[in-house]
C-alpha cells in the first residue's frame, strides 16, 4: 500500500483537478461525507449526539466546515469552534464556512464552549501540511479537543503531529480515530505521531483509480498486501530445493542466540542449515537442536583469525545465504574473521547484532555488494555505523534509513515500533503494526533467521527484508494474543513462525 507525503498528496489533488477536471470543491465534499460515514459506523451514528468541530483556516479547517454541515443534517447537535477571523479563510475553506455560517449551526470561540462536555469532539485544526510546534491559541485549541470529549475523530492527522515524518514536538490531538483520505501518511505509522492517531481509516474521495495506481510514491506500508511475494514451494523437490543457510553466530556465553536464528531459519523453511560457532559453545547447541550441521571454529585465544575465515569460506562455497552475527560477541579475533568473509562474500547475507558492530568503521566491506546485503539494526547499532546520534535516528527513521541504504547499496531493516526497510533504490516500507512484546532479547535473532531462509528459498534480498519483517511481526502478533506483552518471549515468537506462515500463506 502505497503511503504519500504532505506534497505527494497535493500533487494528487492537482492531477485530478487539472487533468480530469474535479473541483477541489466536490473533493472537499466528498472527504467531509466519507469522514462522517466512518464516524457513525464507529461510534453507532450521530444522531442527537453533541458534536463539537474544531476548525483552522486551511483546507483542512474547509473540511471541518463540511463534515458540521453533513453532522448537522444527520440530526447531530454541532457546534463549530474557530479560532480566527473569517475573512482570513480562502477559496474552498471560505465557501463551505459561508454555507454553515448561514444554516443554524453556532460559529464559536473558544471560550464559549470551555464549560461544555460533548458526545464526539471533530479536530479539523491543522491537517497534513503542518510540521512544527504548536503554540499559542492553536496549542489552547488542541487542548480543549483532548479534554471536551471522550471520544475523538481527526480529519487527516491529529493536529500538531506532522503526517510526511511523524514528528510530534509539542500539543498534539490524542484520536480515537483518525480518517485520512485516499492513501494513508507516514505519520500514520511512524512515531511519536502513530501513538495519537488511533485507529486509522482511509477513504475514497473520488481521485481516479488510475491516477493513484500511477502516482510514483516511494514510501509504503508493509501489511498483508507483501504476503503475495511468500516463495511457492513444489511437492516433487528435495532439502536442496529450499536453499542452504551457514549460520555464524553464537559464542560463550551467547550460544541461545545461535540456537534462536538457526531455528528460525528451519521453521521458515530453509531446507538445510548449517552452523558455525565456536567449539566452546558446541556442547549447548548440539544437545538441544539436533537438526542442524555444526562447523566448529577454533575461536579460543592464538587461533589463526585466517585460518577461521578460510574454513567459513570454504563452507560458504556449497551454501546459498550467509547469517551473521547472532550472539558472536566482541573478541576481536572474530570480529576480523567476519569482515573478512562478509568482504569476500557475493552471495546474499544478512547482518546482525554483533556483526553490525564489526561493521563500525568499516561499512565498505559490504557496501554496493552484487547481491545487495541486508542489516538488521536496532538504533544503538544504527547509530554506530551511520555516525547518526541515536535521537537523531529516532527523529528522522524514515530519511536516514532510505539515505543510508541508498548510499551503500543496501537494505537497511531499521527495528523499532516502526521498523522501516529501506531499500537501494530510494523505496522505504514501514511497518504497521507495532508489538511491545516484541521488545525482548532474542527477538531480533528470530528475525534474523526469518529473513535469511526467505532469501535461501529463492526471494531476492528486498523481498525477503519485507517478507521477514512482515512474518516476524504476526508470529510476535500470534505469541502476544496466546501470552500477551509481558510474558511472551524470544523462543514463543519461535514457536508462533508455523501458524504466521501459513497465515502468509492463505493471505
Amino acid at each position: 500500500m502505497k503511503l504519500v507525503t504532505a506534497r505527494q498528496m497535493t500533487e494528487l489533488e492537482q492531477i485530478a483537478i487539472h487533468e480530469y477536471g474535479i473541483d477541489g470543491l466536490l473533493l472537499m465534499e466528498n472527504a467531509a461525507r466519507s469522514f462522517c460515514d466512518v464516524l457513525e459506523a464507529e461510534w453507532g451514528g450521530v444522531f442527537g449526539k453533541s458534536v463539537a468541530v474544531f476548525c483552522g483556516k486551511g483546507n483542512n479547517g474547509g473540511d471541518g466546515f463540511a463534515i458540521a454541515r453533513h453532522l448537522y443534517n444527520r440530526g447531530a447537535s454541532v457546534w463549530v469552534v474557530i479560532g480566527f477571523d473569517p475573512a482570513d479563510l480562502k477559496q474552498d475553506a471560505k465557501k463551505n464556512f459561508d454555507i454553515i455560517s448561514r444554516m443554524a449551526v453556532p460559529v464559536v470561540p473558544l471560550s464559549e464552549v470551555l464549560d461544555n462536555h460533548f458526545d464526539i469532539a471533530v479536530d479539523a485544526l491543522l491537517g497534513t501540511g503542518f510540521h512544527g510546534t504548536v503554540a499559542g491559541e492553536m496549542a489552547e485549541m488542541i487542548k480543549a479537543v483532548n479534554s471536551l470529549s471522550e471520544k475523538v475523530a481527526s480529519v487527516d492527522i491529529p493536529s500538531g503531529a506532522a503526517c510526511s515524518d511523524g514528528a510530534a514536538g509539542g500539543p498534539c490531538v490524542h484520536a480515537d480515530v483518525t480518517i485520512t483520505f485516499a492513501l494513508p501518511k507516514p505519520g500514520h505509522f511512524l512515531y511519536p505521531a502513530k501513538e495519537f492517531c488511533g485507529k486509522v481509516v482511509t477513504t475514497d474521495i473520488s481521485i481516479p483509480k488510475d491516477v493513484i495506481k500511477a502516482f510514483p510514491a516511494t514510501t509504503y506500508a508493509l501489511d498483508s498486501t507483501v504476503a503475495q511475494s511468500l516463495p511457492t514451494r513444489k511437492e516433487n523437490s528435495h532439502k536442496g530445493s529450499f536453499g542452504k543457510v551457514l549460520v555464524f553466530a553464537g559464542s560463550t556465553g551467547m550460544s541461545g542466540a545461535a540456537i534462536m536464528t538457526t531455528t528460525a531459519v528451519l521453521k521458515t523453511g530453509a531446507g538445510m542449515v548449517t552452523a558455525a560457532i565456536p567449539e566452546s559453545a558446541c556442547g549447548s547447541f548440539a544437545s538441544q537442536f539436533p537438526e542442524a550441521m555444526t562447523l566448529l571454529l577454533p575461536t579460543e585465544a592464538g587461533a589463526s583469525p585466517g585460518a577461521i575465515s578460510a574454513m567459513l569460506e570454504e563452507k560458504l562455497n556449497s551454501q546459498t545465504v550467509l547469517l551473521a552475527g547472532c550472539g558472536l560477541g566482541s573478541d576481536e579475533t572474530v570480529q576480523n574473521v567476519l569482515r573478512t568473509v562478509v568482504l569476500r562474500c557475493e552471495k546474499p547475507m544478512v547482518i546482525d547484532a554483533d556483526g553490525i558492530n564489526a561493521l563500525a568503521g568499516h561499512i565498505h566491506v559490504i557496501k554496493n555488494k552484487p547481491v545487495p546485503a541486508i542489516i538488521t539494526p536496532h538504533p544503538l547499532e544504527f547509530s554506530r555505523i551511520s555516525g547518526h546520534s541515536v535521537d537523531h535516528i529516532q527523529k528522522n527513521r524514515l530519511q536516514v534509513a532510505r539515505n543510508f541504504a541508498e548510499e551503500n547499496g543496501m537494505i537497511l531493516v531499521l527495528k523499532g515500533a516502526d521498523t522501516v526497510v529501506a531499500h537501494p533504490d530510494g523505496k522505504a516500507y514501514i511497518l504497521t503494526e507495532s508489538n511491545s512484546g516484541l521488545a525482548k532479547a532474542g527477538s531480533g535473532d528470530v528475525l534474523a533467521g526469518i529473513i535469511a531462509a526467505l532469501a535461501a528459498q529463492g526471494a531476492t534480498p528486498e523481498t525477503a527484508a519485507n517478507l521477514g519483517v512482515y512474518i516476524h511481526s504476526r508470529a510476535g502478533m500470534i505469541a502476544r494474543k496466546k501470552l500477551g506483552t509481558y510474558s511472551m518471549m524470544a523462543s514463543d515468537v519461535l514457536s508462533a513462525i508455523p501458524e504466521a506462515m501459513c497465515e502468509t500463506a492463505r493471505t
